[in-house]
């Protein structure tokens, strides 16, 4: 389903978790990007019937209602057959409905000044409103770094499947650039396009020089992440005694 589908429910994400009746989970984990299924994600009294793989690195906080084991397309399949038997109508200007349209309304006026707002140093939204300004709908889109990566899913909109490569579901960083190249060399017709931290390029800029040296046709976009945030923070009184504290920093995170 496009991101910009009226049924698609990405805009008001945790509104629509917290308040709904039922959850068929499938291709996904009930893993930290759920919250593990606590209240935080899903209300304790709702029930969770949910068709997924279960890893060693899950840790539900709750059990399944309803547990589907197997392949994918084989149960989505039989359920599909299922359904052919009742009649299925999606029900319009319901109360579930009107709730979900409402919240994303509001969390789209919430971030409203932040597209709007072109003093510099650029917040994350006024960057990545020019980005979406020239990404073709059929893009091939690479995120990556925590806050670029996070932001770019609400703002950069996939409407086909499989157009979208990042940290998924175990978080891992450095992958950036394999995707890009990865993504050129299987779809050369397509557009690649990268959106990436100043950190996260750091892991795996070296990869650039693949795609240069091969000519593949992709568009790189770095954020450098000193000079871009929520605020517009002042400028440091002593500057080079605070690039040895981040470089102190960055040491320890290594």
């Amino acid at each position: 389903m496009p991101d910009n589908h009226p049924l698609s429910v990405g805009a008001a994400r945790s509104h629509a978790l917290q308040n709904a009746d039922v959850v068929f989970l499938m291709g996904a984990r009930l893993n930290w990007i759920m919250h593990f299924g606590s209240a935080a994600a899903l209300q304790q009294e709702r029930a969770v019937h949910p068709a997924r793989h279960r890893s060693g690195g899950d840790r539900p906080e709750r059990a399944d209602e309803v547990a589907l084991v197997g392949d994918g397309k084989a149960i989505v399949a039989q359920i599909n057959e299922s359904l052919k038997k009742r009649e299925w109508v999606y029900p319009k200007d319901t109360p579930w409905h009107t709730s979900i349209a409402e919240k994303a309304a509001a969390n789209a006026a919430q971030i409203a000044p932040q597209l709007a707002d072109d003093q510099a140093p650029a917040n994350y939204y006024r960057a990545l409103k020019d980005v979406a300004a020239w990404t073709p709908e059929d893009a091939i889109i690479i995120g990556e770094g925590a806050s670029t990566m996070d932001i770019g899913r609400t703002q950069l909109f996939n409407s086909r499947p499989r157009h979208r490569l990042d940290a998924g579901s175990y978080g891992t960083m450095g992958i950036g650039m394999g995707f890009v190249i990865a993504a050129a060399v299987v779809h050369p017709d397509k557009p690649i396009i990268s959106v990436s931290g100043d950190s996260a390029i750091g892991f795996s800029g070296m990869e650039i020089e693949t795609a240069c040296r091969y000519n593949l046709p992709v568009k790189i976009v770095v954020f450098n992440n000193g000079g871009i945030g929520p605020g517009h923070a002042k400028p440091p009184e002593n500057p080079l005694q605070e690039h040895e504290a981040q470089r102190a920093d960055y040491a320890i995170y290594r």
